[in-house]
């Protein structure tokens, strides 16, 4: 159990559980919850990152950023509003920085992708293109 704990508990495979988690609950967000997620991702990234940048600055460079880091972002701004994970028995995690180079290893994602198959039965990977914020 130590070394399963000690590998759940790094950034890498935190930030791989809340991507994928978020990457399964994606389709099932209503209009009204991804407007108030947009929100959020603008607020925090204002707050944390760049608060002279205009929401709509924002959300372009937001438009440009990798899929994997997007999805980190959108787990903090699910959590901070309260928003259940997709499965029940899984949470979103605390991550310091969802723009972390260390979210996007693969090894990671693959592992946490076939943890969720063997205990959820879900199959579940990062969409190939960036999200765009502007059609949400």
């Amino acid at each position: 159990m130590g070394l399963l704990s000690r590998l759940l508990n790094m950034p890498s495979f935190k930030g791989a559980t809340n991507a994928l988690l978020v990457e399964l609950a994606i389709p099932e967000l209503t209009e009204t919850q991804r407007t108030q997620l947009k929100n959020r991702v603008v607020e925090l990234i204002q707050t944390h990152r760049s608060s002279d940048l205009t929401p709509e600055a924002i959300l372009l460079e937001l438009n440009q950023t990798p899929r994997i880091f997007q999805l980190n972002v959108l787990a903090l701004a699910m959590k901070e509003l309260g928003h259940p994970s997709p499965l029940k028995k899984e949470k979103l995690q605390k991550v310091e920085d969802p723009f972390d180079p260390s979210h996007a290893d693969e090894h990671a994602l693959r592992a946490v992708a076939r943890r969720l198959k063997w205990h959820y039965g879900v199959e579940v990977w990062l969409a190939e293109e960036p999200i765009s914020f502007d059609s949400w």
